[in-house]
């Protein structure tokens, strides 16, 4: 087991949920839930507890017939009905839907990797899922990995992949060195941009202050810019990355929009149609998670 570097401001997440660090005095943590509950606990014991879950989740996966057969839906994923209307909301209090046994573990099990045990965590105080390998997301900068994400608000289902680049020299970049050095490729650009026009897809900064405005999307298997009206050929998209400004985080999703409606229409089947894209733009995440882990070793 690797422990754990607990940090002021970082979300975890053990049996009774999501919660946030607010103190550290040594081994003590004063830790806060999304209902507002804080408690006193110790770094040791918030450890313990989230090997053990990941532990659980990894073997729920694998006694599911491992990852050669079709894997279905499984016993603790059960809950998942599909989304409801009223899911559709950034409030967060009473948002099941995010749990391992909902939507995130109903996802989990139908993604086919040969490299990783991707599990989901509900992200602090918003209406977020996150996907991710077990073992890369116990890194301390988690935040600044790569990872897949389905999150809701009053009218849409978003969902996709993400990966952030802090504007702090200090913070790790590997992840989103790798994912820009994957893309230089050309064929994997060209792949990529087949699965956003496939997928009717955008790219954009979630950043309300981002490093560029509007969304890339793909149009006649070239990236184009399109911004209030606007529209702007987008040459090289490793390029236009890479050389947004250092002084502003990015937070880079390449996402697919559902309406609210058709979300509810499709029920259980919303989770094949998520693992489905996430299954498409897997490469991206293998890239960023095993060759941007590589890079701190």
């Amino acid at each position: 087991m690797t422990d754990i570097k607990f940090k002021i401001d970082q979300e975890h997440e053990n049996r009774k949920g999501v919660y946030k660090v607010l103190t550290i005095d040594r081994d003590a943590i004063c830790i806060r839930w999304e209902s507002g509950e804080e408690v006193t606990t110790t770094a040791a014991l918030q450890n313990r507890i989230i090997e053990c879950m990941h532990q659980e989740r990894a073997l729920m996966k694998a006694k599911k017939g491992g990852r050669c057969k079709q894997p279905q839906p499984p016993e603790y994923a059960g809950k998942f009905e599909g989304l409801k209307e009223h899911d559709f909301s950034k409030d967060v209090a009473g948002a099941t839907w995010r749990y391992y046994d909902s939507l995130g573990g109903a996802v989990a099990v139908r993604l086919k990797s040969d490299k990783f045990d991707i599990a989901s965590w509900p992200r602090c105080g918003f209406s977020t899922i996150h996907w991710a390998d077990i073992n890369h997301r116990r890194h301390d900068d988690f935040q600044l990995q790569a990872k897949f994400f389905a999150r809701l608000d009053e009218k849409y289902l978003y969902f996709g992949f993400d990966i952030e680049r802090s504007n702090q020299e200090k913070d790790a970049k590997d992840d989103w060195n790798a994912f820009i050095a994957w893309l230089r490729d050309a064929e994997n650009d060209s792949r990529l941009n087949k699965v956003v026009s496939e997928h009717n897809c955008s790219i954009y900064d979630m950043k309300e202050e981002g490093a560029f405005t509007g969304a890339i999307m793909s149009a006649g298997g070239k990236w184009r810019l399109f911004n209030e009206g606007q529209e702007e050929e987008i040459e090289s998209l490793a390029d236009f990355l890479d050389d947004l400004t250092d002084s502003t985080w990015v937070d880079l999703q390449i996402a697919k929009t559902v309406e609210k409606d058709e979300v509810v229409t499709r029920g259980v089947e919303i989770a094949d149609d998520i693992a489905g894209l996430f299954g498409r733009l897997m490469p991206l995440y293998e890239t960023s998670a095993v060759f941007g882990h590589s890079l701190k070793h």
